[in-house]
């Protein structure tokens, strides 16, 4: 097994991600004669960010679209304690209620700033710009001074030509098709609820784990990182070959069913449910028909004998009963085929099933209270919001998402039948036998009854 450690520099033929001030993302391949073009940003030649660490963030010239390393993307931007009396002559307002927002407040068109953008280059295009907006802006003194800051904020992600190149974790690809493209794909799943999932799945280096994904490799991908390089993962898919194409962008490309010792091995649904009886098999040739064969031949052949023995391999790990975790994220009725793997787990063991939709789980949830090898069955669901804050005010982004599916967990058990539980029994004092005369006034029936009494409760 071979070790997969993350390179710390931008490094030519990698995935990476494009941050732009904005905060929105691109995915990108970094060859060396290619070209990224950002639009109205403008574009840059991947050859002059090769070497530098990841997470840098550089800047674009006027000249020949030069890059500027810079130490961040927020390094160097204007500020209301920058700007020049004459632009805030009347300060800023204590609220908002004299502001008007009309089509007519800027004075600038668009053709001047147009013009204005192609005058200087770097961080000066924002600076300028921005400063000649307040200077037209008819209801800029009536704004408190958080929406000016605000106002900076946004002209600032507008007109800088800045951009940050991030290395291709899990998380930094879960965020971009998460907010970029269509989260359907990756079934809704959020970047909190896969950190939950990896935190319910007990995953770590080491780990025999069984996997379903449907996110196109996400899940895989967020498993491996927390594994390191030791650990295996048998991947359940329902078609011919699994559907894990984000894998092929990470360091782990070459890591999928490759071998007997990859750390990731795939298995259809039907090999899982019947082994023995979907077990292949291959006819040996001997060295006289293989020498017939021809060369096309002779390497069908052995690409049909490396399958064989790595199905084979699998087959035998899931015949072994020992799996310490399942990570069910599939579109398969999982209140069907759940409880078919659970067989397959040792005692113990943490499941994790995520659904984008609740009534999914809500069966499978059911049917684990009336069972007794699932414990502490229970659907979480997180939500997090993205919120704004002044002095004694606070109100979340109206625009941010919340929605991230659902998790239902357990733990399996094995039970053990024909036991009833018992709370803890009072013992009783042995009574000594006395003799009782018939003439005594007490009554021997009440002093035996009290001698027997005890407390249920030792005192503290």
């Amino acid at each position: 097994m071979k070790d997969y450690r993350p390179n710390t520099n931008i490094t030519e033929d990698e995935w990476a991600i494009l941050v732009l001030p904005s905060g929105s993302r691109k995915l990108i391949q970094l060859r060396s004669d290619g070209v990224i073009n950002m639009g109205k940003f403008g574009n840059f030649n991947i050859i002059d960010v090769l070497g530098y660490p990841y997470g840098q963030a550089f800047e674009i010239g006027n000249e020949n679209n030069n890059l500027i390393p810079i130490k961040s993307l927020e390094d160097g931007l204007t500020d209301l304690t920058d700007l020049d009396n004459e632009e805030l002559s009347n300060g800023s307002s204590s609220d908002n209620r004299l502001l008007v927002d009309e089509a007519n407040v800027q004075k600038l068109t668009v053709e001047e700033i147009e013009e204005m953008k192609n005058k200087v280059g770097g961080n000066e295009i924002a600076k300028e710009i921005i400063q000649s907006m307040i200077k037209n802006h008819s209801s800029f003194d009536k704004k408190t001074a958080f929406s000016q800051e605000k106002y900076l904020d946004r002209k600032h992600k507008k007109f800088l030509r800045r951009f940050q190149i991030n290395y291709l974790t899990s998380n930094e690809m879960l965020e971009y098709l998460y907010h970029e493209k269509e989260p359907f794909k990756i079934m809704n799943l959020s970047i909190e609820t896969i950190g939950l999932m990896m935190s319910l799945g007990n995953v770590m280096p080491g780990g025999n784990y069984l996997v379903l994904d449907e996110t196109g490799g996400l899940i895989v991908y967020a498993m491996l990182e927390k594994m390191g390089n030791r650990g295996t993962i048998t991947l359940v898919h329902e078609n011919d070959n699994p559907s894990i194409h984000l894998l092929n962008k990470t360091r782990y490309a070459n890591e999928i069913a490759t071998s007997p010792t990859s750390m990731v091995q795939c298995i259809n649904v039907l090999q899982f449910l019947y082994p023995e009886q979907e077990r292949p098999v291959i006819k040996e040739l001997t060295d006289e028909e293989y020498s017939k064969l021809s060369d096309a031949m002779k390497v069908h052949y052995q690409r049909k004998v490396k399958r064989t023995e790595i199905v084979n391999s699998v087959i035998d790990r899931v015949l072994q009963n020992d799996f310490e975790s399942l990570i069910y994220a599939s579109t398969l009725n999982s209140a069907t085929f759940v409880p078919k793997i659970l067989p397959r787990l040792r005692g113990s063991s943490p499941l994790v099933v995520y659904n984008q939709f609740k009534e999914m789980l809500i069966e499978l949830n059911h049917m684990f209270l009336r069972q007794k090898n699932i414990l502490l069955p229970n659907i979480h669901h997180t939500v997090v919001r993205k919120y704004q804050t002044i002095p004694g005010r606070i109100h979340p982004l109206m625009t941010s998402r919340s929605d991230g599916g659902f998790i239902l967990t357990g733990i399996k058990v094995f039970p053990i039948e024909n036991v009833v539980a018992v709370g803890r029994g009072s013992k009783k004092r042995k009574i000594a036998k006395t003799t009782v005369n018939d003439d005594s006034e007490s009554t021997p029936i009440a002093e035996i009854a009290a001698e027997t009494i005890t407390p249920d409760v030792e005192s503290n």
